[in-house]
């Protein structure tokens, strides 16, 4: 197929990973910032290749993908540490699973109270609230961090060199270009290689 164009609802900056320094501002609010975070992004995961023969397995490990790390700096207040994110991530999931096999249960009851004109269950209508509870703060934990929401990756070229971000913070995105004039440029538009 031939290449096609991408265009963009609001332009995003492209940076050389290379040569690319943010500045000393918070991509979230703005502020004056200090405290060194970091974004990583590879092309891919880990792949495993494996050949199948009667006598043996053999497994070869394929290449590494390349992996990236973009530096900023954020303020205190949006820093994140991220302990004990995974246990409550965790423990969120085995609560939905729980709280979903009452959820079930709770409405085969209320599907029998009203096929019959009965009144509805208590516990099958505390058990759906429960549900609905849990998915709350299941939503929660697995949304986005504000450092996320401020500056996602919308894409990279083949050999990573360059990188398309979009900024939430314009006025941050404005202080990139101007910090980095020679290894940043605003774009509304890429030409994708046909699929």
């Amino acid at each position: 197929m031939s290449p096609q164009k991408q265009y963009f609802e609001e332009p995003v900056v492209r940076v050389e990973l290379s040569k690319v320094r943010f500045p000393k501002l918070c991509p979230v609010c703005g502020a004056t910032a200090s405290i060194p975070s970091r974004i990583t992004f590879t092309a891919g995961g880990t792949k495993w290749e494996s050949s199948f023969r009667a006598h043996a397995i053999p497994m070869k490990r394929l290449p590494q993908p390349k992996m990236q790390v973009l530096r900023f700096f954020v303020c205190e207040d949006h820093y994140d540490t991220a302990e004990g994110e995974d246990r409550y991530k965790s423990f969120c999931l085995i609560i939905d699973g729980f709280t979903m096999a009452f959820f079930f249960f709770g409405l085969l009851f209320l599907g029998d109270a009203f096929s019959r004109g009965r009144p509805l269950p208590f516990w099958s209508v505390a058990f759906s609230v429960l549900f609905a509870i849990s998915l709350f703060f299941s939503w929660i934990a697995f949304r986005p961090k504000a450092l996320q929401r401020a500056v996602k990756i919308v894409g990279f070229d083949s050999s990573m060199q360059n990188v398309l971000l979009a900024f939430e913070n314009k006025s941050y995105q404005e202080a990139v270009i101007q910090e980095n004039p020679m290894a940043s440029e605003l774009i509304s538009w890429i030409i994708k290689p046909g699929s």
